[in-house]
């Protein structure tokens, strides 16, 4: 349950701020079963060698992760898509304060590489990730 729990708040945060170059030597696996994410370079808008296509899914899920979970039908896969549901729900509705935080970010640190894409492209992204539905 802790790797399922930890998988899904992983994924969530690996969408919602768009981390990228995730591979297994930058995921770790503690004794209780937790993720421990590592190298944090490629966020929002920046990308190794700038190839915004490098990665085209939302977030990883790897065969191995679903493996773990003893597969898609059982209750630990269910138990993580519930939890990935639930977050994405309180994240959802948290979403104006969570983009508030991004633009204080690019407005006083601007220059950081994970804005490299400007300021509107990632408001506007992140946007659409938080809130896809908004008009």
């Amino acid at each position: 349950m802790n790797f399922a729990e930890s998988l899904a708040a992983y994924s969530l945060v690996t969408y919602v701020l768009q981390v990228k170059d995730r591979h297994n030597g930058n995921i770790l696996l503690d004794n209780d079963g937790h993720i421990i994410h590592l190298d944090w370079g490629f966020i929002f808008t920046s990308s190794p060698a700038g190839n915004m296509n490098f990665e085209k899914s939302p977030f990883k899920l790897t065969d191995e992760f679903v493996d773990v979970l003893n597969g898609m039908e059982s209750k630990y896969f269910r138990h993580f898509r519930q939890c990935l549901i639930d977050g994405y729900h309180a994240i959802h509705h948290k979403a104006d304060e969570f983009i508030t935080l991004v633009e204080m970010m690019t407005l006083s640190q601007g220059d950081l590489a994970c804005f490299v894409g400007g300021r509107d492209e990632v408001i506007d992204e992140l946007w659409s990730r938080l809130l896809p539905y908004k008009g």
